[in-house]
């Protein structure tokens, strides 16, 4: 568990988060994310010090992309009655080239992470990946739930 604060405390360091007093609900999930990977993944401080600017790094480069398919999606949503069948494969394709930058930015970080991390931890952070969604979802749900149950009683 010590090796655990340790190593969570040095990759908050490496990552540039600070532990003020007003901290963002950003940086609590991001530290929080941090800390549930590194445990999950079982990253050595070696490792982690390698391993997080890489993964943040393709974290970024992933996130622009969700955002532009975001705005575009949002776009078509709420003009889709307005467009043109002309348009609408302009926004269908757009959305497959969308997916296909992010299984290409994968398979290039795929291969990144194999040279920092053994093939057993690259395949933990896949898995800490899918569990740290559900995690969030039932967060939210949990969330959802207790709001709705105060409102009721």
């Amino acid at each position: 568990m010590k090796k655990l604060i340790l190593i969570t405390i040095t990759i908050l360091l490496f990552t540039n988060i600070s532990f003020g007093q007003n901290k963002s609900k950003k940086d609590k999930l991001k530290a929080e994310k941090i800390a549930f990977f590194t445990d999950k993944i079982g990253l050595s401080p070696k490792e982690a010090q390698t391993f997080w600017p890489v993964y943040n790094e393709y974290w970024n480069l992933k996130n622009k992309i969700i955002n532009n398919r975001k705005k575009d999606m949002l776009y078509f949503s709420t003009h889709y009655n307005q467009l043109s069948e002309k348009e609408m494969i302009k926004f269908s394709d757009k959305y497959i080239n969308y997916e296909l930058q992010i299984a290409k930015l994968l398979n290039n970080y795929h291969n990144e992470f194999k040279k920092i991390l053994p093939i057993n931890k690259v395949m933990k952070l896949y898995q800490a990946d899918y569990e740290f969604k559900t995690y969030l979802l039932n967060q939210i749900k949990n969330s959802y739930k207790n709001n709705h149950k105060k409102v009721e009683d």
